[in-house]
């Protein structure tokens, strides 16, 4: 047997760490929760679910009493969630969500497309493709609820619980990885200026011209370089900026208001080309001559919902681009 170990009397002990978990499944209390994130108050969320807000109080409390932290700041304007609660509530949004969809579920087909639809695209992607998509695809799925995460870095589709994402490549094919990539069009990029730059400056008429024209250009520096093909091939050159931009919409906004020559994905220009407020500079040439792609994680079965969306996109989504 093992003596016990023996302290002196000044002598301090570490304390067990203490591992943060909820008492019981807090469902009712996370759901609560979720609520106020989305509605941006404790009053908000009280009237979302019709009950008192000293209800809502109280279901935020005990989860904090469970964890030892504080989900709620209390300030002079009203309550708001802390760093924490807003973690919290971001990690349990998704699992509520589908908890909700649950028994309704049970009631439908195997093949119905229901439930929350995570997509991440970019902003000039989800505003002139997407956002004018939804409807028709709405009315074919109702059931169906897409959320929209614009951005314009790489998201990891899996590890941040996203469904379906729709990229954009300046070559011939993504980069190879696990996930599946169907082509929804071409990602033609075009130069274009303003009708008002067009009648103050003669548009060039080879692309060495531009260097002595003023560039929108889509780099966070002073110099852009361009990669043009036309009639005889590509041709390689840089080109100062006067103005610089890493967002298409300020881009094409800069060249709008008389900037200077910028390049765009031509989606983006159909409607001021038709409307006479741009015209196309080098029209025999082209920056980009890439794809548009709508990309999902491979799982057996696909998820309804992500099958309808995805064959409505591929269906839908060519005649925008």
């Amino acid at each position: 047997m093992q003596p016990r170990p023996r302290h002196s009397p000044g002598a301090r002990t570490t304390p067990a760490p203490r591992h943060r978990f909820l008492k019981r499944a807090r469902l009712d209390e996370l759901d609560v929760l979720v609520e106020v994130a989305e509605s941006g108050s404790l009053s908000a969320a009280a009237k979302r679910l019709n009950v008192p807000k000293s209800t809502v109080g109280r279901a935020v409390r005990r989860i904090e009493e469970d964890l030892g932290v504080s989900l709620v700041r209390r300030m002079s304007k009203g309550p708001t969630l802390t760093e924490s609660g807003r973690v919290l509530a971001d990690m349990a949004a998704p699992h509520i969500a589908a908890l909700r969809d649950a028994p309704a579920a049970l009631g439908r087909g195997p093949s119905e497309a229901y439930g929350l639809l995570r997509i991440t695209t970019l902003p000039d992607l989800a505003t002139l493709v997407l956002a004018p998509l939804l409807p028709g695809f709405l009315a074919r799925h109702p059931r169906v609820r897409p959320e929209m995460v614009l951005t314009r870095r790489t998201v990891d589709l899996v590890r941040e619980g996203f469904d379906v994402g729709i990229r954009a490549s300046i070559t011939a094919s993504l980069p190879s990885s696990a996930l599946i990539a169907k082509r929804l069009g071409p990602n033609n990029i075009a130069l274009y200026a303003s009708t008002q730059y067009a009648a103050r400056r003669e548009l060039p008429k080879h692309p060495h011209d531009l260097r002595e024209h003023d560039n929108v250009v889509f780099f966070p520096n002073d110099a852009a370089e361009y990669h043009l093909k036309g009639p005889k091939g590509f041709t390689k050159i840089k080109v100062p900026g006067r103005v610089s931009g890493d967002d298409f919409f300020f881009i094409r906004e800069a060249v709008l208001a008389g900037l200077g020559i910028g390049a765009m994905p031509t989606f983006m220009a159909t409607q001021d080309l038709a409307a006479g407020r741009l015209v196309r500079v080098l029209p025999e040439y082209q920056s980009a001559l890439g794809a548009i792609y709508v990309i999902y994680p491979p799982a057996k079965p696909l998820p309804p919902k992500v099958t309808a969306f995805t064959t409505y996109v591929r269906e839908h989504a060519p005649r925008l681009l």
